[in-house]
């Protein structure tokens, strides 16, 4: 047992910009097994919080301290007020992981990833090379590019093969991903992309400076799961989640269209994904945190995709609803040096997660029938992200999420069939976007 858990004064947890509902239920079962009161904080950079560029805690269940985390100064005197009592320290969001980067030098006596593994595990073309460095046959290969001139377009046809991925090395959420096929595909989209790349970036707070990664496409099937581990970098894996792009359902686009917790697999195809899973985040060194792993199912074996020192998106809902797993308080075991309590057995309900994305750019007037969706045995809840008068578009551009939806039911046939019915009635009604120019 830690001594963070032995000290009777350590209970205060800190959380980096972005609240999220699981976040003090977690605390307070944390609190309960250890048998003292724990106090929530949230810590907020200052620009994010002016530019409301965080998740606030609405209800005011945790204390905020907002700070300027480029002042190193202003930083320290701030952790310094609570630096005695301190138990835990986490970032749950992908975008908060450059803040709690600059956090970590002021916390060193909390169990935590390091600086060099969060920067390494938050930058796709770093960590690609990193994971490559450990095994190359985890990674496909790779070029990273800051521009679509001649000399980088020659450069990725002589050293890889057609078709291609290109997306950006900074953002999440399958932002301005394409594939390509052909070397005029390639032109283009690299024109279209480093077109838009920095508006894009300073909308979702791009990390790093922009930049794009070209590497060769993988055939085969999508699939995650998160990973608790401990100071030691010991991995705990839970369920893998079956991950169907818009490009698998004959869309446009390399988005997450849905994620299922049904996973047809057997028993040791489903460790060897879980065993890659692992390898990858020992190759960057993390430990005392959760990761969230993307990979492929090619027919060479798995393939790494993507890797973050973070819990994956709806992960709690997912987890939870279909195994019983609370996702968040077995994230906060793992960071006071104790083991998760429950990694999933058999399912419990079959879950999934439904995402409307924009196919054509243009002006939102309406997204009709999401009354009639929440109407569905299945659905658990339902959340529009734009309305009329914002401009959708499509994920490849730039576009966002216009709306996504929780569905949860013990029989599976029930599920799909209101999956189904939720896909129909749920319509983004758009007219053309016509651009100002100069």
């Amino acid at each position: 047992m830690s001594t963070l858990v032995k000290d009777g004064s350590k209970n205060i947890a800190i959380f980096i910009n972005d609240f999220y509902p699981e976040l003090p239920i977690a605390l307070e079962k944390l609190s309960k097994k250890l048998g003292r009161p724990l106090k929530g904080i949230m810590l907020i950079d200052k620009t994010a919080y002016g530019q409301g560029r965080y998740h606030p805690d609405t209800e005011h269940l945790f204390d905020e301290i907002v700070c300027d985390f480029t002042d190193p100064g202003a930083l320290r005197a701030t952790v310094k007020t609570f630096e005695q009592n301190l138990l835990l320290i986490d970032g749950n969001s992908e975008r908060s992981q450059p803040y709690f980067k600059l956090v970590l030098p002021h916390v060193p006596y909390v169990l935590a990833p390091t600086e060099s593994s969060l920067e390494w595990a938050t930058h796709k073309g770093q960590m690609r090379a990193l994971v490559g460095g450990y095994n190359p046959e985890l990674v496909p290969r790779v070029r990273v590019i800051r521009d679509d001139s001649e000399a980088t377009v020659s450069d990725i046809l002589s050293n890889l093969e057609l078709p291609l991925i290109v997306k950006p090395t900074g953002l999440a959420a399958s932002i301005l991903v394409n594939k390509v096929s052909t070397e005029a595909e390639l032109r283009e989209t690299l024109k279209q992309s480093f077109a838009a790349i920095h508006e894009v970036y300073a909308r979702d707070t791009g990390r790093w400076e922009p930049e794009m990664i070209v590497e060769e496409f993988m055939e085969g099937e999508m699939y995650s799961v998160d990973l608790y581990l401990n100071q030691t970098g010991y991995s705990w894996a839970l369920p893998l989640i079956r991950a169907k792009t818009a490009h698998s359902m004959g869309l446009e686009g390399f988005y997450e269209y849905q994620l299922e917790t049904d996973v047809t697999l057997d028993e040791t195809t489903i460790k060897a994904g879980q065993a890659v899973a692992a390898e990858a985040a020992h190759a960057l060194g993390l430990r005392s945190c959760t990761a969230h792993v993307e990979l492929y199912l090619t027919a060479t074996g798995w393939k790494i995709i993507e890797l973050g020192p973070r819990p994956g998106g709806w992960r709690q809902f997912l987890y939870e609803s279909a195994y019983g797993v609370d996702h968040a308080y077995n994230g906060l075991l793992v960071k006071v040096g104790l083991e998760p309590e429950d990694l999933g057995g058999e399912p419990i309900a079959y879950s999934l997660i439904a995402n409307t994305y924009a196919q054509d750019e243009g002006i939102i007037e309406a997204i009709d029938g999401i009354e009639e969706a929440l109407q569905l045995l299945s659905v658990i809840d339902l959340q529009a992200h734009y309305g009329p008068g914002d401009i959708a578009l499509p994920s490849g551009k730039g576009g966002k999420i216009l709306a996504d939806a929780k569905l949860s039911h013990p029989d599976k046939d029930q599920l799909l069939a209101d999956t189904a019915k939720l896909r129909k009635h749920i319509t983004v009604h758009t007219k053309p976007h016509v651009k100002k120019t100069k």
